[in-house]
């Protein structure tokens, strides 16, 4: 199955770091209700896709780590001719998947 085929509770697009981090609170919202982590997050091309990868995956190990005690897995991937998309999913979403990430 290809990542973008992956079902998720809910895709944010962050165009910047203030994006990214508004993200992980929906994010930690959005875990709190489902209990499952499958996000997807796209990243633009044109822009610091990079250090906005960075910067939402740092805060959200950092600050889901007293509410989850699992592992969260990721894979980052070419999602259309604009954006890449970081793919953030949970042990048991991944092997679900059977995304081996």
């Amino acid at each position: 199955m290809h990542p973008s085929q992956v079902p998720v509770i809910h895709s944010f697009t962050a165009n910047d770091v203030r994006e990214a981090l508004n993200a992980v609170d929906n994010m930690l919202q959005l875990y709190e209700q489902y209990k499952a982590v499958r996000f997807r997050v796209l990243l633009p091309k044109a822009g610091n896709a990079k250090s906005i990868g960075y910067a939402l995956l740092n805060e959200l190990n950092l600050r889901i780590r007293h509410v989850f005690k699992g592992n969260i897995r990721y894979l980052i991937y070419h999602h259309d001719s604009n954006y890449y998309a970081l793919l953030l999913l949970d042990d048991e979403s991944a092997n679900a998947f059977m995304m081996m990430i």
